[in-house]
């Protein structure tokens, strides 16, 4: 794939000057993030940066897709589907950003997004459970698979809550279905995140601490939306036990965001869908950890996952993935290690 290479640096410059020209934008027609108690920043900041993640992305894979044979014949007429379905959830997040939508009307933005998917033949036709097998999903599939992409969708929205943070754990992410794609020699998957890498490394320059522009959540919806799409065609294109397994893994550090979020919401009898700041990156600060720290320690904690990927290619599936396990239960166990030290020392303050 190193003929797609160029990609990656044509997508990286189109995106940075998109990236500078938002900025402009933004403070021309005064469209900014303001601080409030939930977040972090202390001034008002630009928050369009995922227009330049989008439009750089698009007219770069748009030419990746007229140049290789191998990404046509894989999505054909899909591609068209995939534009529809991403500019919706793009639109939904850029709206919500200027306008601040309802929850419910995003949730039926992203299930419209999710429903053009469907009807293009994107499905996960079955679940694998390692040490068991899989499953057959059956009329399952659909909602299914509309769960993921909506589930999915807002996982990057969730860990986008300090400079720099969601833009770097995306470039790993984007490096995991990378790896998955080529493994797996899935064409599409891997010229889609090249492309997809250098848009968000463009903006990233002008996001990395301290920040002078957001991707807001026309940027971490349509980048959740791309990675859930990207964990269904791998499935689809490698009917294979480790190709509907490893996606999850690329993804594990806004997943894990998305599973620890719902779990603490429901027990506190929070609604799901009320923002808050006790995200795991809140509790790293609130702990003690720098701001620098936070960021290098869940973008360290994405790279181990992307080094389980060619690991469950390479070395026995069971006790790579029976580390894997370990891993996870490590980490949760020490997010509610810092959770109950954080609330006695509130008690004790």
């Amino acid at each position: 794939m190193s003929q797609s290479l160029p990609y990656l640096a044509v997508a990286f410059g189109l995106s940075l000057a998109l990236s500078f020209a938002s900025i402009r934008f933004c403070r021309r027609f005064g469209l900014y993030d303001f601080p409030s108690r939930r977040k972090q920043h202390r001034y008002p900041m630009p928050h369009l940066g995922g227009v330049a993640i989008f439009i750089s992305f698009w007219i770069v894979f748009g030419v990746a897709y007229s140049t290789f044979d191998g990404i046509r014949l894989e999505l054909n007429y899909k591609i068209w589907a995939i534009f529809a379905a991403s500019l919706v959830v793009f639109a939904t997040g850029l709206i919500d950003d200027l306008r601040n939508l309802t929850y419910v009307h995003k949730i039926l933005a992203q299930l419209l997004g999710a429903a053009i998917i469907l009807a293009a033949g994107f499905i996960i036709p079955r679940f694998h459970i390692p040490f068991w097998g899989s499953i057959e999903l059956g009329w399952l599939a659909y909602p299914v698979t509309a769960l993921w992409i909506v589930v999915l969708s807002n996982s990057i929205n969730l860990i986008d809550g300090m400079d720099g943070l969601a833009g770097s754990v995306s470039i790993i992410v984007c490096l995991g279905m990378f790896l998955t794609g080529s493994l797996l020699a899935v064409e599409s998957v891997q010229v889609i995140m090249i492309c997809l890498a250098g848009s968000v490394i463009g903006f990233l320059v002008l996001n990395k601490p301290p920040a002078k522009l957001f991707m807001g959540d026309s940027g971490s919806l349509f980048l959740g939306f791309i990675f859930s799409l990207m964990a269904v065609i791998c499935p689809i294109k490698s009917y294979t036990a480790v190709a509907m397994f490893v996606p999850l893994v690329a993804v594990g550090v806004p997943l894990i965001e998305v599973v620890v979020t719902f779990l603490r919401r429901t027990v506190t009898g929070q609604r799901f869908y009320v923002a808050d700041n006790r995200h795991i990156y809140n509790f790293l600060q609130d702990y003690g950890v720098s701001p620098t720290g936070t960021l290098l320690t869940l973008c360290s904690v994405s790279l181990v996952f992307t080094a389980f990927i060619p690991a469950l290619f390479w070395f026995d599936r069971k006790k790579v993935f029976s580390i894997f396990i370990v891993f996870i239960l490590i980490l949760f166990f020490w997010f509610f290690v810092l959770k109950l030290r954080r609330n006695q020392g509130q008690q004790d303050g």
